[in-house]
C-alpha cells in the first residue's frame, strides 16, 4: 500500500470520526440544555471547527476521486479538450497554492490567539487549510499529469448511456 493510500484511509477514518463527534456532542448539548438547563460552552465551537475540517479534507478526497462537479460538453475526440482540461487543472493548482499559502501565514500568526470556548490555539484549526491544500495540490497535480501524459480515462456518463 502506498503512502498516499495510507493517508487517504486515515483521512477517511478522520472524516467519519468527525461526523460522529459532531453528532454526539450536539445531541449531548441539546440533552443537557433541555433536561439539566446547563448547556456546555464548547460543543458548538468544536462542531464548527470539525465542519470546516470536513469541508477542506472532503475537498481533497473529491479531487483524489474526481468527484467534483464537471461539465462534459466538448466532444471527446476534440483535440483541444486535453489542453483545456490541463489549463483548468493548472488554474486550480494556482488557486490552491494561493489559498494554502494564505492559510499557512494565518496559521503562523495565530499560535498565541486562543479559541473562545475550547481555549486551544487558533493555529490548530487554521492548520487544516494549508494541510488540505497541500494534499489537494498533490491530487490535482496527479490529475494534471494523467491529462498531459494521455493516460486519463474518461468518466462514465451519469445516465448510463453507451458511448
Amino acid at each position: 500500500m502506498s503512502f498516499l493510500r495510507s493517508v487517504d484511509r486515515v483521512i477517511d477514518a478522520a472524516l467519519v470520526l468527525a461526523i460522529a463527534v459532531i453528532a454526539a456532542s450536539l445531541v449531548g448539548q441539546v440533552a443537557l440544555r433541555y433536561f439539566a438547563h446547563a448547556p456546555l460552552p464548547w460543543p458548538e465551537e468544536l462542531s464548527q471547527f470539525l465542519l470546516v475540517a470536513i469541508s477542506f479534507f472532503g475537498m481533497y478526497r473529491a479531487f483524489e476521486n474526481s468527484d467534483h462537479i464537471s461539465l462534459k460538453w466538448l466532444p471527446r475526440d476534440w483535440r483541444l479538450q486535453r489542453y483545456l482540461r490541463a489549463a483548468g487543472l493548472l488554474c486550480v493548482m494556482v488557486f490552491l497554492a494561493y489559498i494554502g499559502w494564505g492559510g499557512w501565514k494565518l496559521t503562523q500568526s495565530a499560535w498565541h490567539q486562543p479559541s473562545t470556548a475550547l481555549r486551544l490555539p487558533m493555529a490548530i484549526p487554521y492548520l487544516v487549510i494549508p494541510v488540505s491544500c497541500a494534499l489537494s495540490l498533490l491530487a490535482v497535480g496527479s490529475a494534471l499529469w494523467r491529462v498531459l501524459s494521455g493516460t486519463e480515462q474518461g468518466a462514465p456518463e451519469s445516465d448510463g448511456a453507451a458511448r
